[in-house]
């Protein structure tokens, strides 16, 4: 059984939704900002569920249907998506992975500790923000391939060193002309 419609057409999801929130918040930029907000969740759900990547960007894990019924490579499986999430959010954040170039001559040792130490964007002057996509991936490499921490303690730091980037633009990766990556060197 069909029953009529009052309108000849149907409101589209967005417009459903506006109308629902305008009921319930009649104020439309807090609506826009929810819609918004609600849009972007489920954008960063559909990425992290279809492990979306671009193409030259090695992922870690495969899906075998033979595991189709194994609760733990499922589970496993799940968990490097959310790894491939977190690398894919590092690499293509704006400015959070720079490069610079310095000689070691022209530096005190103070200014050389400092670097060391991942301070490197307060003393050195010719910095790049926004390095090639290839050299953030070789970085991001390198850093994965020498840190000496378990694999999972080094994710949650770079996660986290991101997320403190948001607040603080000191705290960021770089690497020099030779390749040496720095990271800032606090407690995570």
């Amino acid at each position: 059984m069909v029953l009529p419609y009052k309108y000849d057409f149907e409101l589209s999801s967005k417009k459903r939704i506006f109308l629902w929130l305008y009921q319930v918040i009649p104020n439309i930029d807090i609506i826009k900002f929810i819609y918004d907000m609600k849009e972007e969740s489920d954008l960063e759900d559909n990425q992290i569920y279809h492990g979306l990547c671009p193409k030259h960007v090695t992922t870690c894990g495969k899906w075998i249907p033979v595991n189709i019924n194994n609760n733990y490579k499922i589970m496993t499986l799940e968990h490097k998506m959310k790894i491939n999430a977190i690398l894919m959010k590092i690499i293509m954040k704006p400015g959070f992975i720079g490069s610079f170039t310095y000689k070691e001559e022209d530096y005190d040792n103070i200014e050389l500790n400092e670097i060391d130490f991942g301070n490197w964007v307060s003393v050195v002057p010719n910095i790049n923000f926004d390095p090639l996509l290839k050299d953030k991936l070789n970085c991001i490499e390198t850093i994965l391939k020498e840190e000496p921490y378990v694999s999972e303690d080094i994710y949650i730091k770079l996660n986290h060193l991101c997320d403190l980037f948001s607040n603080n633009e000191i705290i960021r990766i770089g690497f020099d002309q030779n390749g040496t990556y720095y990271l800032p060197s606090i407690y995570v």
